[in-house]
């Protein structure tokens, strides 16, 4: 069982006690590294989907992810910050409704998934916004070397932010004076690439966006994430040694009332 820091009418709960009921404002349930299930407005929105292991032979998800492709509840809304094979995984999603309003940042991943039979596939550049059913879907700024968007998810009266695997951007402070954000998803592995240098923002730079943002309540993700030959393993750990718990600690040394809620694959947490 992950940690949490709770409050009334907040609900932490692992797979088995999931309920398919829609009495609360947002519920995210964490399937592993980016991919997150997030129910908001009476609609099921994915984001970033990988569920194929091993991608390129040797990326793989450390643990089991926490929700098997054909048990998603039917999806109103794909939501794909850039076309990294970690966050746009092509076998994954060919397997999903090919009807199903997909949006992605204006870049090549709309013509893979469109090539894939994707018919709603709505490509979005920053501070651009769309009604989507009951969700208004807002673009973002983000910083990594694909073409990447982050995005703010709002109802009107719950909002959550999707940080995909950005660096730290400037514009944070801005996209929380636009919205109350209920609930900020971020990176926090710190991953650094040879000849590239930093492309996530690690703990510390996550702990300042959550300032920044202004969010209620942070859940990390993005450090679910390894390699499956033992050398090359050993050379990524290194390069990406954010945890969660590294999160928290900079989150509390902020004296911040911002709560951390670190979920394991499968697991879910909710506001009623």
């Amino acid at each position: 069982m992950g940690y949490a820091v709770s409050a009334d009418g907040e609900k932490k709960m692992p797979p088995n006690e999931r309920k398919d009921d829609r009495n609360f404002m947002v519920k995210i349930t964490d399937i592993g590294h980016a991919t997150v299930l997030i129910e908001l407005a009476g609609m099921n929105v994915l984001t970033d989907p990988w569920f194929t292991d091993p991608i390129l032979g040797v990326v793989t998800h450390p643990r089991q992810i926490g929700m098997k492709l054909e048990d998603l509840p039917k999806l109103d809304l794909i939501l794909i910050s850039h076309g990294h094979f970690d966050h746009c995984d092509i076998k994954g999603l060919a397997r999903l409704d090919k009807s199903t309003v997909t949006v992605v940042p204006e870049n090549p991943t709309a013509v893979r998934l469109r090539r894939l039979g994707f018919t709603s596939v709505l490509e979005m550049a920053p501070w651009q916004s769309k009604k989507i059913g009951r969700l208004l879907v807002s673009a973002f700024p983000a910083d990594h070397p694909a073409k990447e968007c982050t995005y703010v998810l709002s109802d009107g009266t719950c909002s959550v932010f999707f940080g995909g695997d950005t660096r730290y951007i400037k514009e944070l402070h801005e996209i929380g004076e636009r919205f109350d954000i209920s609930v900020a998803l971020l990176p926090v592995n710190g991953l650094s690439l040879p000849f590239m240098g930093k492309v996530v923002m690690d703990p510390i730079e996550a702990a300042e966006a959550a300032v920044q943002l202004k969010a209620r309540v942070v859940i990390p993700i993005h450090h679910n994430i390894s390699l499956t030959v033992p050398g090359l393993k050993k050379l990524f750990d290194r390069g990406a040694p954010g945890t969660p718990e590294q999160f928290a600690v900079e989150m509390r040394r902020r004296n911040s009332h911002i709560k951390v809620v670190a979920l394991n694959p499968g697991e879910s947490w909710k506001i009623d």
